[in-house]
């Protein structure tokens, strides 16, 4: 439960932090999603209904922060403008990617961060992938830029590099507060005394 509060507790701060990442323009004007990738990082640490609570948790924000109608100035006499994503598609998102990413938890569990990094990346550009095809469904009409992909790609490996320094972090601060992610008595271990093992 301790572990819980701290997990939520990053993703809360990490929303704060996103405010102050900046884009970079000689990678195609993308940037790091923190929230996504501590996100990703905690959903491949935390058992499934905890990854689920902190979709709906981290999503509802994202959706109040980024994705609701607002008024503005051009605005003001004809009503909000139109959201590009129905409210609770960032939910939905943030739940699919956080299941796909709790395959590999086992693999995390047994201390092998390979595919769990590779993944977080890979969840980064497939949330915004399907975002991106939602919102083109939605204007009715799909156009790919190569710059689009670049900059998803780019987004992608920087969740990718930041990843292994959130999964370090999440790993202490679970030995900490005495919460076991790593697996203990998974395979068997014998031992070698005469004849028998």
């Amino acid at each position: 439960m301790i572990f819980f509060l701290f997990v939520t507790l990053a993703i809360t701060l990490a929303f704060f932090i996103q405010e102050f990442i900046p884009f970079f323009e000689w990678a195609y004007y993308s940037r790091l999603l923190l929230v996504h990738t501590v996100f990703y990082c905690a959903a491949v640490s935390v058992p499934f209904p905890a990854m689920l609570l902190l979709a709906l948790f981290t999503g509802f924000i994202w959706e109040a922060r980024y994705h609701l109608p607002v008024f503005t100035s051009l605005n003001m006499g004809t009503g909000p403008t139109q959201a590009e994503l129905p409210f609770g598609f960032s939910i939905f998102i943030f739940g699919l990617m956080g299941s796909f990413i709790q395959g590999v938890r086992p693999l995390f569990r047994r201390g092998r961060w390979e595919l769990p990094v590779f993944l977080i990346g890979i969840c980064t550009a497939g949330g915004m992938i399907i975002e991106y095809l939602m919102i083109s469904f939605h204007r009715g009409g799909l156009e790919v830029p190569p710059e689009l992909w670049w900059k998803m790609l780019m987004t992608a490996l920087f969740s990718t590099l930041v990843s292994p320094f959130l999964l370090l972090l999440f790993s202490r601060l679970a030995d900490r507060v005495g919460f076991k992610i790593r697996m203990e008595g998974i395979t068997r271990r014998y031992s070698y005394d005469g004849d028998t093992f």
